[in-house]
């Protein structure tokens, strides 16, 4: 009988590792690039997100449960590791057999440099654009802003890299992989001249951000951001740099201060006490997006939408 039960606890088990749910191959850190991927993906496979809402890549921890499923991936999909800063640890713990992607790292990315200060003099951007055979010398990573993707220009550059990195793992998808990646990149297209259309009424109107995160959808669209409030997120924002942005938001007639749905708006109520200037949402990973292919051009109109809203006068 003994023997007879466990023959059935053996046979129940390996039923059950078979309905099993086969481990993703692909992962992908943040919203925008997981939109980018499962896109080129379409029906032959679905790509793990594992920055869901309104958490931020920038404070996030990863789950042991999430870690593994990274060891049991194919390919990881990532921005950064000055964006992704959790991955730094976990990108050296995973198997050789791991294809390790960073976009910041592909050549013919536009990368521009960190602004100094919240409060910027000047309405400019240190543009690098990586071509073959290009080392990154002239600039570590450090230095750079690695909110990439916010330039449409970027994500094709992603959505090619992504095709060529799937194909090295599923050849045999080659072709489902190219065609996805063109249509994608014509929906996008397609995206940026919608939005530049929308922004181009409000391009000269000054604002101010929570932080540094839009400086690539600025520098596309030719908008006038003025200042942050803080460089990093989940960095506090000192008496003097609040006092010196209220006098900025005066001096400049900045008509907006955008908070983050990731963040409190504390500061960014704070900020705009004792001014005219109005407080408006932006959000650059599209937390309240629903996640997959439409997601990326969702967001580019969702930046636009929150812009709009508050700088029309």
């Amino acid at each position: 009988m003994k023997t007879y039960i466990l023959a059935i606890g053996l046979v129940l088990a390996i039923v059950a590792r078979g309905n099993a749910a086969p481990a993703p191959e692909v992962v992908v850190t943040i919203a925008p690039l997981h939109s980018l991927v499962q896109g080129v993906m379409g029906e032959t496979g679905t790509a793990e997100l594992l920055l869901r809402g309104t958490a931020s890549p920038h404070d996030f921890q990863l789950k042991p449960s999430q870690m593994k499923m990274m060891q049991r991936a194919r390919v990881v999909f990532y921005i950064g590791e000055n964006l992704e800063t959790f991955l730094v640890r976990a990108l050296e713990a995973l198997p050789e057999n791991v294809d390790k992607v960073a976009m910041m790292d592909q050549p013919g990315m536009t990368i521009l440099d960190v602004r100094e200060g919240g409060n910027w003099e000047e309405h400019d951007h240190s543009a690098h654009g990586h071509q073959d055979g290009d080392a990154h010398h002239h600039h570590d990573h450090e230095a750079v802003n690695p909110h990439i993707w916010l330039d449409p220009a970027n994500a094709i550059v992603m959505i090619k890299t992504i095709a060529k990195e799937l194909s090295a793992v599923h050849p045999e998808n080659r072709s489902a992989y190219k065609a996805n990646a063109l249509s994608m990149i014509s929906e996008i297209e397609a995206s940026d001249e919608q939005v530049k259309a929308m922004l181009t009424p409000v391009k000269n109107v000054p604002f101010i951000v929570f932080h540094d995160a839009y400086p690539y959808y600025e520098k596309r669209y030719g908008l006038t951001a003025v200042g942050s409030i803080v460089l990093e997120s989940g960095e506090a924002a000192s008496a003097k740099r609040i006092a010196d942005l209220r006098q900025k938001v005066k001096d400049s007639g900045a008509v907006c201060i955008f908070r983050e749905p990731q963040f409190s708006d504390k500061l960014s109520l704070v900020v705009a006490e004792g001014t005219e200037a109005k407080i408006g949402t932006l959000d650059p990973i599209g937390a309240n997006l629903t996640p997959g292919p439409g997601l990326y051009s969702a967001l580019l109109k969702d930046i636009a939408d929150g812009m709009v809203a508050c700088l029309n006068q």
